[in-house]
């Protein structure tokens, strides 16, 4: 839980942490900052405090697996999903009291909030995507389409679209409103592993168990860009406020994308095995990986001047 030396150029490693037993499936940051939360194959969730001295905090609940985790917009919730078929939401807090519902008839892959906090949607292996009322864990409406497991789904930051990916090598584009899909990009080599929508709305990362990350307009339904950066991609995530993208592989490489330029800038190797899960904090002053080793490292950005 020291900071290290380890630096390339501009990023710099900040905490190196261990707490799960087993790999790190999701990592989501606190809206303000403060904390953020993992995910672990062990079944338990950890709410780390990056205030002054490090402190970590596991809550159990799951019978199975996390395989998701994520804060509310709001920060005052946290919802999980579970190969156990459930959700639980919790109160991030040193109790950690939660409610849990079962929300499907298969393993649960994903769970997201809606830009109010209000709605959650999850997606199974079950094929479908179901949207969820979060204060009364009410059943609201199915988004159905997909033939196979879905991986991620995200809300749009207006709330009004809705993206999501499957094994069924297909990212699709949903009409919250209607529920009705209008987009259906298709892969021919490998399947998607996770995404993750630009502030825009306008642009969907996706990254391939095939090792590339592909970079979708949904507005013009076409493939922008497309790069080749590990041997499986298992993570992508957009900076916040720039046109950076955030990578993770089986190869134990998290890569800095920029996009602007079309390249490459940084290729950071500090993990032991494969590198499971990369996010951005909210401003995107940090990022994390998590990965196979069990291990979290947190890292100064210095992207944005």
């Amino acid at each position: 839980m020291s900071e290290s030396d380890l630096t390339t150029e501009n990023l710099v490693l900040k905490l190196n942490l261990k707490g799960h037993k087993k790999p790190i499936t999701g990592i989501s940051f606190d809206p303000d900052g403060r904390q953020f939360a993992s995910s672990s194959e062990d079944k338990s969730i950890m709410i780390w405090n990056m205030r002054e001295n490090v402190r970590s905090y596991s809550f159990v609940g799951h019978s199975d697996i996390v395989t998701a985790i994520e804060y509310s917009p709001n920060g005052k919730l946290l919802a999980t999903s579970s190969q156990d078929q459930t959700v639980r939401i919790w109160v991030p807090t040193l109790v950690g009291t939660s409610t849990e519902f079962r929300a499907h008839a298969a393993a649960i892959r994903t769970v997201t909030f809606s830009p109010g906090s209000d709605k959650i949607l999850t997606g199974s292996n079950d094929k479908s995507i179901k949207l969820w009322n979060v204060g009364h864990k009410q059943f609201l409406t199915s988004f159905v389409g997909h033939n196979n497991w879905v991986r991620r789904v995200q809300f749009s930051t207006n709330g009004e679209t809705v993206v999501s990916c499957s094994d069924d090598q297909t990212v699709r584009v949903w009409d919250v409103r209607s529920g009705q899909c209008v987009h259906v990009f298709r892969v021919s080599k490998g399947s998607p592993t996770g995404l993750s929508l630009h502030k825009s709305g306008s642009v969907v990362a996706v990254s391939m168990d095939s090792g590339s990350v592909r970079l979708y307009d949904i507005k013009a339904k076409k493939l922008q860009q497309h790069y080749v950066l590990h041997d499986s991609t298992t993570s992508v995530c957009w900076h916040p406020t720039a046109n950076y993208l955030l990578t993770a592989g089986k190869d134990g490489k998290v890569i800095v994308v920029d996009v602007m330029e079309g390249r490459p800038l940084y290729t950071l190797q500090g993990h032991n095995g494969a590198v499971t899960y990369v996010q951005f904090n909210t401003d995107g002053e940090y990022f994390a990986s998590g990965g196979i080793d069990q291990h979290i490292m947190v890292w100064k950005a210095n992207l944005v001047k």
